[in-house]
Order: C-alpha cells, then sequence, then structure tokens
C-alpha cells in the first residue's frame, strides 16, 4: 500500500493521445492507494541529474489488476526536461513516486450540482473521477454533473467520448469543449470558441447548491478563483490545482 514513500515504478504503456499530450502507464509491484483526483510526484533521471514533477492521476475505466497501475498524462513543453525525458521513455523503464498528494477528491456527500473546470491536461483528474460519478448518478439521478474543458483546438481534446458518454446516463449532465484558437471549423453544440470564462460565466453558480473543481493552467485558476470568490464560494466547495510548467 502505498502512501508517501518512494516506490519504484515500471513503464508498461505508452500512447499519444494528441500531437502534444502522452498517456503514460506504469505498474508497481504492491497495490497503490489512492483517492481520484490526487496527484503523485514523479521522480526520474535527466542527463545524470535527479528531477521531480508532479502529475494528477489519469486512471479511468481501464483494467487495473490489483491496484498496481497508474496513468499519467504528459503534456509536451518545447525544451522542457520532462517533456525531454518521457517523450524519449522506453517501456521498462523505471521511475520512482510520492504520494499521493492533494485534497481536489469529490466530497461524501454530493451537492445538487459539480461543475469541473479544466485546461489542457488539467481534465485528467476528472476522468479518474467519472467512475465515482457515473456511480453516484445511478444513485441521484437528478445530480447534474458540468464539465467544461479548455484547450487550443480539437486535435487537443483528451477523453471528450468518455465525458460525452456521461451525458448519455442523464439530461443533468453536459460536457463542453472550448477552443481558444480553433477557426473555420463547423462547431457542434457542444463546442464554443472562446475560453472556459466565456462559459462558466453563464452558469449562474449557487455557492449554496453547487461545488466547483478548477484544475489548469494557474492565469485560469486565478482568474476563476475571482470570479467564484465574488459569487460568494469558499474553499468548501471551490476546489483548486495549479498546473505549474518548468522548463528545468
Amino acid at each position: 500500500m502505498l502512501s508517501n514513500n518512494r516506490v519504484e515504478l515500471t513503464l508498461i504503456e505508452k500512447n499519444y493521445l494528441t500531437p502534444r499530450s502522452i498517456e503514460l502507464t506504469y505498474r508497481g509491484e504492491d497495490p497503490i492507494c489512492y483517492i481520484p483526483g490526487q496527484f503523485f510526484s514523479i521522480e526520474f533521471t535527466y542527463k545524470g541529474d535527479t528531477k521531480a514533477r508532479s502529475y494528477s492521476v489519469a486512471n479511468g475505466e481501464l483494467p487495473n489488476p490489483d491496484n498496481r497501475l497508474l496513468s499519467f498524462v504528459i503534456t509536451l513543453v518545447p525544451d522542457g526536461v520532462a517533456s525531454d525525458y518521457f517523450a524519449a521513455a522506453e517501456l521498462g523503464s523505471t521511475v520512482a513516486v510520492h504520494g499521493p498528494f492533494g485534497n481536489l477528491i469529490l466530497p461524501k456527500a454530493s451537492p445538487k450540482r459539480f461543475i469541473f473546470i479544466a485546461t489542457g491536461a488539467g481534465v485528467t483528474p476528472f476522468r479518474s473521477m467519472l467512475p465515482e460519478l457515473r456511480s453516484r448518478i445511478s444513485e441521484s439521478p437528478g445530480l447534474e454533473v458540468i464539465v467544461i474543458q479548455g484547450v487550443r483546438n480539437r486535435d487537443e481534446l483528451l477523453y471528450a467520448d468518455e465525458f460525452s458518454e456521461l451525458t448519455q446516463l442523464t439530461a443533468h449532465a453536459k460536457f463542453m469543449a472550448c477552443y481558444s484558437r480553433e477557426e473555420g471549423e463547423v462547431l457542434s453544440d457542444n463546442e464554443k470558441s472562446g475560453y472556459v470564462s466565456d462559459l462558466y460565466m453563464d452558469l449562474h453558480a449557487n455557492p449554496d447548491q453547487d461545488m466547483v473543481y478548477l484544475c489548469g493552467h494557474p492565469d485560469m485558476i486565478d482568474q476563476a478563483v475571482s470570479y467564484f470568490d465574488q459569487q460568494g464560494f469558499k474553499p468548501g466547495n471551490l476546489k483548486r490545482e495549479k498546473y505549474q510548467f518548468s522548463l528545468l
């Protein structure tokens, strides 16, 4: 059972989800415990130096024998140390992880409406929550779930099919994709041009019945927190996690 100890994992699968995003799946020798929404610090060696980066668990519905697998999504940044390392990582290579960490998790009791807002790979912790969200929708058909994913263009969407499947379970679930640089494309009803702020401001979020989760680019987080603070949200119903980028 993994807590905050250093544990070695072996890379067993590597897939490009988009031109700029890689999903890496690692296997441990012992069961790995975490709560959907949490993250791990990954320690790796790059050109003789030990580096560390934090990534949210992206595990979804994939088979996970004995809870020994962890999946992460890496966004490739030009000249980034972590990007170079993970892009070149071969199956069978190993890393060490510390964790789990973070409080971006679902509460024991559901609010009337969950609002999940992400940019880029910030959507991965929400993907890990999907099995639990499906279960809660089954138990409480009136539960509302809104997921907003902001990316530059359609090719950068992550797990859009899985979030869209959630909307087929209930009329109270909605998935919206927001493109900041998509031009000349015909957009469907669940696609919009612009930024995530253009969408969440139209939700008329109510701190008495809604719970908001934010994950992704620091600028988006800061802007959204300022907005929801003004609406009366507090730390108990406004959860956030910034994805910091480092080239070193």
